[in-house]
């Protein structure tokens, strides 16, 4: 089963809406059960900043309780499955390619989307993670050999760590994934999950309802400032690796943000300057680890590469 990158391609042209029981098997397949919040994969990170600690015991509980990737890794096969059963249902002319089913597929589509810069963002906390990494790792790089596009092979190169790394990691075994199942209704807020499609009243409202650009990039840019400020006291006290976990968290939840910002379609002329302030701000820092800012500029330029992978 290949699992590595889901990018599923979405129908590109909606049909009227004019058969009454088409629409009735539209409302059988997408929307059934009620309301929920849909968190991402990249929002659930939020979750777990401890409000109530210091700063650096704030983070440093990002970077120790982060999640597994192979859930993740789940989550979005699960999501890949419902778009497929979606879009075979509108092929066999079960249900119409409407605004309504189009809409679930972009949010079903989006999961998928932070689902896979998570992968690159988090780092591995067992072989088994390690083995879901290099499956991603593995597709991107087979992605960059069939594309033309120098940026895309470079950031593709930053994002997989070189010729060593690819070799190290040719010859392992896919993951062993756990079945995901739907659980948005038992989902704690805040926690991550995978969304049947009979949620799609709440993918739709997810999607339509999007994030707040400029609160994105500012509560990251605060984020890397802090960071920053870390970095400096590391130098001067005599036990700095007593910060890395605080710094690694920081990290983290920052270019998380900031990969929100850039996945999240802009609605108009001022976000989409926001999103090119989110690659801005990025630009300069090359102390940060090369994946981490190359997963970014990846995010952002999805659109041009996106294929069936």
């Amino acid at each position: 089963m290949h699992i590595d990158i889901f990018q599923p391609t979405l129908p590109h042209r909606v049909g009227p809406d004019k058969d009454e029981r088409q629409r009735d098997a539209a409302g059988t397949t997408c929307g059934q059960l009620p309301l929920v919040h849909v968190t991402d994969e990249l929002e659930a990170l939020e979750q777990l900043i401890d409000d109530d600690a210091r700063p650096l015991q704030r983070f440093a509980a990002v970077w120790r309780d982060r999640p597994p990737l192979v859930a993740i890794r789940a989550r979005a096969r699960f999501h890949t499955d419902e778009i497929g059963r979606l879009l075979g249902q509108v092929h066999e002319g079960q249900i119409m390619a409407s605004a309504e089913v189009l809409g679930c597929a972009k949010a079903l589509a989006l999961l998928i989307d932070c689902a896979n810069i998570a992968t690159i963002l988090i780092a591995p906390r067992d072989d088994e993670d390690h083995r879901a990494l290099a499956s991603i790792r593995r597709a991107l790089r087979a992605q960059a050999r069939r594309s033309r596009d120098a940026a895309l092979r470079h950031r593709t190169d930053m994002i997989c760590g070189g010729a060593l790394v690819a070799m190290s990691e040719q010859n392992l075994r896919q993951p062993r994934l756990p079945q995901a199942s739907p659980d948005a209704l038992s989902a704690q807020p805040g926690e991550a999950a995978a969304y049947p499609l009979a949620l799609a009243p709440s993918l739709r409202l997810w999607l339509e309802t999007g994030i707040d650009p400029g609160d994105a990039l500012a509560g990251a840019r605060a984020l890397l400032a802090q960071v920053d400020l870390w970095r400096r006291v590391q130098r001067r006290v005599s036990e700095p690796a007593l910060l890395d976990a605080a710094i690694r968290g920081a990290l983290l939840v920052a270019y998380a943000r900031l990969a929100r910002l850039v996945l999240w379609p802009a609605r108009d002329a001022d976000e989409v300057a926001i999103q090119r302030k989110a690659l801005d701000l990025i630009a300069p820092r090359h102390r940060d680890p090369d994946h981490l800012r190359a997963a970014i500029e990846w995010a952002a330029a999805r659109d041009s590469h996106q294929e069936a992978v």
